[in-house]
């Protein structure tokens, strides 16, 4: 079983037309749905069949209610723990599609220690770099990643989020990292130049350009199909979501991420959410 210890919060989507007026009003469509990096993950690989359990924390709330059957309906096997205002994320979207992120993750950050039963039978433990480097949710984190790994599992961290890394230090994380010692590190090019290159084996994304696999001295690329993107939301978690389960399941690492890029085709040829939001 695939484990992900993340985020599940709300996305408040805002469709504006320009920049927004100040002191007096914007036309805006605004719709709301379930988000999470490590939400979004867990679901899109139960959407490939994939077993999966989430690990997180919301709040004491009727939002948290909803996003956690929301969730499960998915296919998802939810664990979380309760308390505080479950988090959201305001997304601002320009007329180009840019997306301008306003995060207040609230209850999520206070993932405390967690009973090692939750990851009873878990042989793959995937850690989204939102889930380390704010506390006490990062000790949390790093807490089931030894359970995982003296268990014989397998660990995989995504960078996730330039800003979050920088905003931690791009040292202290690096330092984290060799502690950690996962078995996959996932990035895109930006995230990658973040991190030393050949000290994990890792998976570094190129948008529409060939995926790298870096293992050591060596490495090998994996050539995306040309697509038209029509909306890029969603694409890197689901890509993260089909290259886990294949990979889990005992899949080469080029045929893992030759299943991560078909997962994320979906997310760029057509406008739409997650899977379940």
């Amino acid at each position: 079983m695939l484990a992900v210890v993340g985020d599940l919060l709300e996305d408040i989507l805002v469709r504006i037309p320009g920049p927004p007026r100040v002191g007096t009003d914007t036309p805006a469509v605004i719709r709301r749905a379930r988000g999470g990096s490590g939400a979004n993950v867990a679901a899109a690989a139960a959407a490939v069949g994939g077993r999966v359990r989430f690990i997180g924390r919301v709040g004491d709330d009727a939002l948290g209610d909803r996003l956690v059957a929301d969730l499960s309906a998915t296919g998802v096997d939810v664990r979380v723990q309760r308390g505080g205002i479950t988090g959201s994320v305001v997304v601002l979207v320009d007329p180009s599609g840019e997306r301008t992120m306003l995060p207040d993750r609230a209850a999520a950050t206070e993932l405390g220690d967690v009973d090692v039963d939750w990851v009873s039978g878990v042989g793959w433990l995937h850690l989204p770099a939102y889930s380390l480097v704010v506390e006490p949710m990062g000790g949390a984190s790093r807490r089931l990643a030894e359970v995982v790994r003296a268990g014989g599992g397998g660990v995989s961290i995504d960078v996730s989020s330039v800003d979050a890394v920088e905003r931690f230090g791009r040292e202290r994380f690096v330092a984290m990292l060799d502690s950690i010692s996962p078995d996959l590190v996932l990035a895109n090019e930006p995230e990658a130049e973040l991190i030393p290159r050949g000290r994990w084996t890792s998976i570094v994304k190129h948008g529409p350009g060939p995926v790298e696999i870096l293992a050591g001295e060596g490495g090998c690329e994996v050539p995306v199909p040309a697509l038209l993107v029509a909306d890029s939301t969603g694409a890197g978690d689901a890509f993260a979501a089909g290259f886990l389960v294949a990979h889990v399941g005992g899949s080469a690492l080029d045929d893992a991420v030759a299943a991560g890029i078909v997962a994320a085709q979906s997310f760029l040829s057509a406008p739409r959410p997650m899977p379940g939001a």
